[in-house]
């Protein structure tokens, strides 16, 4: 093994007769390395996007919503909570309202749906704070007014800013009379998420003052469920939907936004195909270098056999110089990716409107997984790459390597 080793070393770093065929060597681990760092940096997109995706959706939303099938609020809770408790992997639940309503502030009005939570449930249980552009999270003040969390969007087109007062009315039937609910709220903070459904729709007050507003007495909606681990988030829908039963329903933040989800999984699968089209005409790179090397050293070849180096050993040689490429490929494809991938994250080279793709830059989340796997498969592919000029070159005779030499 290490006489086929050291040729294949001295053949891959000696000057050859034709000055192009080292220029080939050095483009096919060019190839190469172009390749592995376009797959890289295309899985790290699509990771960045899917996990800068969750976090936004899971810092306005809970794990899991129970409410009831039908359009209704929640009265008896004590079969809900024993419920509830009774399974370990629930880390919290509050109670919550939702529902449809307008706002208004001087002549602007806008359609809205609005969140009701308690203050300390909003902090514990959301990330709002965490988003929030201006002021704070705060749903009650000390002089009986009404505290309001809105998207920074919406703020500004209705014309808000901090402190500024405007008003939520919905409408509820009184006999054959549809009245309006009207009450007033100050604004208390403003938050972007870069998500438009949210910034522009989704505002969050009081849970007292929603059950105001929509007149339900002390009912809610449902409940907001947090879990200690959000990997367990579909095995507890289902436990919850199967101890509860009708007319309760429980549906995960991943049931909710299935569209959104569904979209990401298929565009995975063609976007890394595309890219991975640049990997494989590296390895055509790689068989032609070999192939031209095979041609070049034709007359070592022969002297090689005809000194008695059998033809596993003459296949061995350009088998190891297909490993040297694909090994030092994937290490300056693995070096490339991170460098670019740092720079990125960094310095935000690569701006993304954010109405339109929920966050204002590029996002790229490397894993070390990614970089084993793909260096892995490169190498992988450069020694497969390496079977016919091996075999080529193992099946020549002395007598015709040397013939015209």
């Amino acid at each position: 093994m290490a006489i086929p080793l050291t040729i294949a070393r001295r053949h891959f770093l000696s000057h050859h007769k034709f000055g192009y065929i080292s220029f080939i060597g050095i483009v096919a681990i060019c190839g190469l390395a172009i390749g592995v760092a376009a797959l890289i940096l295309t899985i790290a997109i699509l990771n960045g996007f899917e996990n800068e995706i969750k976090t936004k959706l899971l810092g306005f939303d809970a794990h899991i919503r129970l409410r009831l099938v039908y359009p209704g609020a929640i009265d008896s809770t004590m079969i809900v909570q024993q419920t509830l408790d009774r399974i370990p992997e629930i880390k919290s639940y509050v109670p919550y309202v939702h529902g449809g309503a307008m706002i208004r502030h001087a002549q602007e009005t806008e359609g809205i749906i609005v969140e009701g939570l308690r203050e300390e449930d909003l902090k514990r249980t959301l990330q709002v704070e965490r988003f929030l552009q201006r002021g704070r999270p705060q749903l009650s003040l000390v002089d009986n007014r009404k505290g309001i969390l809105l998207g920074s969007k919406l703020a500004q087109q209705l014309g808000v800013d901090l402190q500024d007062e405007l008003y939520l009315f919905t409408f509820r039937r009184s006999g054959l009379f549809r009245q309006p609910r009207f009450l007033r709220f100050t604004v208390t903070g403003i938050y972007s998420s870069g998500i438009a459904e949210y910034d522009d729709i989704f505002v969050y007050i009081d849970l007292n003052a929603a059950q105001q507003l929509f007149d339900l007495g002390t009912s809610f909606t449902g409940y907001q469920i947090i879990l200690k681990d959000p990997a367990m988030i579909d095995p507890v829908t289902e436990r919850i939907n199967s101890e509860l039963g009708y007319p309760y329903n429980a549906l995960s933040w991943n049931d909710l936004h299935a569209n959104l989800f569904e979209w990401l999984r298929v565009q995975r699968f063609p976007i890394v195909l595309i890219f991975g089209l640049i990997a494989i005409v590296a390895l055509f790179n790689i068989v032609s270098s070999l192939m031209m090397i095979v041609i070049e050293k034709t007359r070592d070849i022969g002297i090689l056999k005809s000194l008695g180096l059998p033809n596993r050993d003459i296949a061995r040689i350009f088998l190891y110089e297909g490993l040297i490429i694909g090994i030092v490929g994937a290490l300056l494809g693995s070096f490339l990716a991170l460098g670019l991938g740092w720079l990125q994250h960094k310095y935000q080279l690569i701006a993304l409107p954010a109405e339109v793709y929920f966050m204002n830059s590029l996002p790229v989340m490397l894993q070390l997984g990614d970089f084993l796997v793909i260096s892995l498969l490169g190498v992988l592919s450069a020694a497969l790459a390496t079977i016919y000029p091996a075999r080529k070159a193992a099946h020549l005779s002395p007598s015709e390597a040397i013939q015209y030499e």
